[in-house]
């Protein structure tokens, strides 16, 4: 155990230092003018840019690509490659260009600069009087507004799709939409072609439900085995010692379980906003998914090798058979009414839980011996 916690600090202070030195930034200041005028200093950002606040305003120029996650996120500069953003409010100001594409994930997004393209999933977005896409609109948003002009086409899924009343051209390529109604189109508003798709709620049949339900078990369960064939033939101790943590330490693994879930994306996203440890950032949320993915797995493992511990002749097969009947189970509760989704609380709580507490706990763990 301390020659692993040896290794896993190593791992860590590679990973900061790595991390530091691929995230260092370079930032110059040009000064842009010409003959007959002089115009104010504009901040020239060679580099990509990531930042991550509670309200984000962008006014430099970027000469590079620009990663954005925040509640309020304003862009006021002009970024000569790509914006990527996460935000609960996005607005393009009218001073903003955006050379290369916008793939942006908001609440609400309002665009009244210049973009090229833009690829986006809102609830509700506006293309103000003054907004232009020079390309595309590629967009799926509940309710969408089109007062500015976009030069080539828009491809729009959403519920509501209203445009400028006595819009000329607003669109002067084609229109591709798909909603539950059509949309009024203002006479003129679209120079090229439009076409509908309209959307159903079809409801699935008993046979694609029941179709659904196993492939999903399939695909939980194939994973299961793998994890715990993996687990119990390369860590052979590691069975027993999930048991005591359920079984003696419960209180604790539970405990342990509920600070994991809930601190470390929030440990990942802290990490993200001081722009020095995005890879570490980055690190840290792929092994948060990996275990929040093998939870079940952990927790069958636990309770299998408790059940294996009862026979007379316990076996490693009869280990491994017991900790995937207990995945199967447990998997068959987490569809049950009312109760299904406390037992997947529970799966994922103790299953992070005992990943953590047998990591981490510290003492040697009691040999479990059951009798019938």
């Amino acid at each position: 155990m301390l020659k692993a916690r040896k290794i896993l600090f190593l791992c860590f202070i590679l990973f900061l230092c790595f991390s530091s030195v691929c995230m260092a930034t370079t930032a110059s200041s040009n000064t842009v003018s010409s003959e007959n005028k002089t115009t104010p200093d504009i901040s020239i950002m060679k580099t990509d840019l990531y930042l991550a606040n509670v309200d984000v305003v962008v006014e430099d120029t970027v000469d590079g690509n620009v990663f954005v996650y925040g509640q309020n996120v304003s862009i006021k500069g002009e970024i000569i490659g790509d914006l990527f953003v996460l935000a609960n409010t996005l607005t393009i100001e009218n001073s903003a260009i955006i050379d290369g594409n916008v793939f942006a994930y908001a609440t609400d997004f309002t665009v009244n600069g210049k973009v090229t393209d833009i690829y986006g999933l809102a609830q509700n977005f506006k293309l103000d009087e003054k907004g232009v896409i020079y390309r595309d609109l590629k967009l799926y948003s509940n309710n969408c507004y089109i007062g500015g002009s976009i030069v080539k086409d828009a491809y729009i899924a959403g519920a509501s799709i209203n445009f400028k009343e006595d819009g000329k051209d607003l669109i002067k390529g084609n229109l591709h939409y798909t909603s539950n109604n059509q949309a009024s189109i203002p006479e003129n508003a679209v120079a090229g072609e439009v076409k509908f798709t309209e959307t159903t709620n079809a409801q699935p049949s008993v046979g694609e439900i029941i179709s659904m339900y196993i492939r999903s078990f399939i695909n939980v369960f194939a994973y299961s085995i793998v994890v715990i064939v993996l687990i119990i033939n390369i860590l052979p101790k590691a069975a027993d010692k999930l048991t005591y943590c359920l079984t003696k330490r419960s209180f604790g693994t539970a405990s342990v379980g509920v600070l994991g879930v809930v601190l470390v994306p929030i440990a990942a996203v802290l990490l993200l906003a001081t722009r020095l440890f995005l890879y570490l950032s980055i690190a840290l949320f792929a092994t948060y998914i990996l275990m929040l993915s093998i939870t079940i797995s952990i927790l069958g493992i636990a309770i299998g090798n408790y059940l294996a511990n009862k026979l007379k002749d316990k076996t490693k097969m009869k280990t491994i058979l017991l900790s995937c009947a207990s995945v199967a189970v447990i998997w068959l509760l987490q569809l049950v009414p009312y109760i299904g989704s406390w037992i997947s609380i529970f799966t994922v709580v103790f299953g992070f839980g005992l990943i953590l507490f047998s990591l981490f706990s510290k003492g040697n763990v009691e040999k479990i011996e059951t009798t019938k």
